[in-house]
């Protein structure tokens, strides 16, 4: 590779890693796939005929493509349960980390992930790919222009919905209802967009409580099938969202002041992967006698260069190389990583009191 590439190595050939790999081959700056390792040699080779990644090493463990020197950065698409054994070992190699959400089961374990890490000086950021999209930056600005007369106004309350509809196969077998793979089942994949959509909104500042909304639906291992949850920060703001793997595609984003507001209903994944759009309302209010509405809306498109994917592991492999040439890991991913990890694992613990108020601790 030439001095300026940034090779990953992938551990484990799951559907999600291969939209992954598919995604780096599309990168600008240099990032390529140079190693994949899975629990067998030939699940590796079909991943890499898969995907195109010709020019991959294909290895039958995990360790092997530690060893690789021409590996800088791993992708860690393992069950949550996995995630602190393989980082403490890519960590060893100095291997700067993409983690899969959710990084971890506990806050605890969150913080052991966090502290290996920085002490190895490597980069730590987790795969929330909408988080490094161009509209994402687009909304930011609309967000921040709330103080303007024509803005939206103070924020007050953000609203949030992931759900998709398991068939039986996912709901019998996939690793996200199995309590000892990804014990926070719908919480900690489709609730972890909807958690860090918050944060986000509200500029990362730290919520003060939260509380599961009454009804969490569990399944026979008891891991969790749909959740909601209101989060609390001062002044009353809020934010309210619901997750699932029992109702029909659904990925809507609310961000609401007291004059306008910013909506979507594709948050996660775009409708399309060359463009995006939301929508900004404002002068809300209805006609006379209240028989209709009046609320001004736009429509703002954003043309994507590339997917969100790709932009993520641009992300990644550019704050990588600056660590190797000198510079310190991005501490932004980590932390948004950390709060969003304690947030959801939050809502897992007032879901399995009763639904009580747990305050945060920080």
């Amino acid at each position: 590779m030439a001095e300026s590439s940034f090779g990953i190595g992938i551990l484990g050939a799951a559907s999600i890693a291969k939209k992954n790999a598919r995604a780096i081959a599309k990168c600008r700056n240099g990032t390529v796939v140079v190693a994949v390792g899975s629990r067998t040699l030939d699940k590796a080779q079909a991943f890499i005929r898969e995907t195109g990644a010709s020019s991959a090493k294909a290895y039958g463990s995990y360790e092997e493509v530690l060893n690789d020197a021409a590996v800088h950065g791993v992708y860690i698409p393992l069950p949550t349960s996995l995630h602190l054994e393989w980082v403490k070992k890519a960590a060893a190699k100095g291997k700067h980390i993409l983690l899969e959400k959710p990084i971890a089961i506990t806050a605890e374990v969150t913080d052991e992930i966090i502290s290996i890490c920085e002490e190895a000086n490597i980069q730590l950021m987790d795969g929330t790919m909408w988080s490094h999209s161009d509209r994402a930056e687009r909304m930011q600005e609309a967000i921040a222009a709330r103080l303007d007369p024509a803005g939206m106004g103070p924020l007050k309350a953000v609203t949030c919905t992931f759900c998709v509809a398991g068939d039986a196969e996912f709901l019998a077998n996939d690793i996200r209802v199995k309590k000892g793979l990804d014990g926070l089942g719908c919480l900690g994949d489709m609730g972890w967009y909807c958690v860090r959509a918050a944060l986000w909104a509200y500029g990362f500042e730290k919520p003060m409580s939260v509380s599961a909304h009454a009804g969490p639906l569990y399944n026979k291992e008891g891991v969790l099938l749909h959740v909601g949850a209101t989060i609390i920060w001062s002044d009353g703001r809020r934010a309210n969202f619901q997750c699932g793997f029992d109702q029909a595609l659904t990925q809507y984003l609310e961000v609401a002041g007291t004059h306008g507001t910013v909506r979507l209903d594709d948050f996660v994944i775009p409708y399309r992967p060359d463009k995006a759009s939301f929508l900004v309302t404002n002068n809300h209010g209805f006609t006379d006698l209240d028989l209709a509405v009046k609320t001004e809306t736009e429509e703002r498109v954003v043309s994507l260069d590339v997917p969100q994917e790709v932009r993520m592991w641009e992300d990644f492999a550019d704050c990588s190389k600056a660590i190797k040439d000198g510079g310190k890991p991005e501490k932004h991913w980590p932390t948004i990583a950390m709060l969003t990890q304690k947030v959801v694992c939050a809502v897992e613990q007032s879901a399995s009191d009763g639904c009580k108020t747990k305050k945060m601790q920080w």
